[in-house]
This record gives structure tokens, C-alpha cells and sequence, in this order.
């Protein structure tokens, strides 16, 4: 089942390519900002070890590359005194991101719900120091999406012309 998932951010989520002006987010040909499957898997894991539950479901769990949002540019401030400041790319706190999984067989939307919003509240996901405690979100919504409905910003053709 695939599933599309709205999540708020309570902490912020910075890039991580680095560039002497800004560090930016990881984007795929397109550009389109991507978070990779292997950081969604290692938060997933973490989460499951908290919760006591869902091991054997985490590697089975497929996210989707794209992330879709709206940037910003965030100062990070760094050094013994917290005086020097580094200029990222990235999602402020408040910020909703959209993000879509397909779910294994056998695990219900409730049951990825609980996983994601334990990811959220005591991991986060940020391609910046998901250790320092960036990206910490809500989760806001998690809706099966239909095959073939169109998602914003994206259109479909059935074919019919009249």
C-alpha cells in the first residue's frame, strides 16, 4: 500500500552539500530535493528499537525519493561561543513537508502512523545532523494514496478527450 504523509517540523532539517555560501539539500537530477532511503531506514530502526516493535518491517518499508516542501535558508550557529554562524539550506521549524512510503504487506496505516511519529518525536530526519537534534517533526497526516490520483503539482491524462 502506498501511502503519502505530511510532516511538520519541530526542529530544523539543513542540507548537507556543501558549498563555501550555503549548504544545500541533496537533490536528484531534476532537481528535486531527495532524502535518501538509507536515512529513513537507520531513523526507522531506532524508532522500532524504542517502540519494541516493528523490527522485521523496517527493511521492508520503501520510501519514495522526492520531498516535497517549501526551502528556506537557516543560520546555524557553531563554535565554543555559539558566535560563529553557517548559512544552510533547508526546513525551518514549522515548515510541512510531503512524503510518500509504500508500507509492507501486513502493516496497517495505524501501525506506520505509531512508527513515523516515534521517528519524529525521538530521531528526526535531516541530511544535517539528525545526531544534534535537527529534524524533529509531527506528523500531521498519513493518507493511502490511490494509484493513478493525481498529486499536487502533478498532473495526469486518462486519455479521454470528451
Amino acid at each position: 500500500m502506498e501511502v503519502v504523509t505530511r510532516l511538520e517540523f519541530t526542529t530544523p532539517c539543513l542540507g548537507n552539500v556543501r558549498d563555501p555560501q550555503c549548504d544545500r539539500m541533496q537533490r536528484d537530477r531534476d532537481g528535486r530535493v531527495i532524502f535518501m532511503p538509507s536515512w529513513w531506514r537507520a531513523a526507522f530502526a531506532k524508532a522500532a528499537t524504542a517502540l519494541s516493535r516493528y523490527h522485521r518491517l523496517v527493511d521492508k518499508i520503501h520510501p519514495a525519493l522526492q520531498i516535497d516542501g517549501t526551502l528556506t535558508r537557516i543560520k546555524r550557529a557553531y563554535g565554543s561561543k555559539m558566535d560563529r554562524y553557517k548559512l544552510h539550506e533547508g526546513y525551518a521549524v514549522g515548515a510541512v513537508i510531503s512524503a510518500r512510503f509504500i508500507l509492507p504487506f501486513g502493516m496497517t496505516i495505524g501501525q506506520f502512523t505509531e512508527l513515523l511519529e516515534a521517528t519524529g518525536d525521538y530521531i528526526g530526519i535531516s541530511p544535517y545532523g539528525w545526531q544534534l537534534d535537527y529534524g524533529r517533526f509531527k506528523v500531521r497526516e498519513v493518507i493511502r494514496r490511490a494509484r493513478g490520483t493525481p498529486e499536487k503539482g502533478r498532473t495526469s491524462s486518462s486519455g479521454n478527450s470528451g
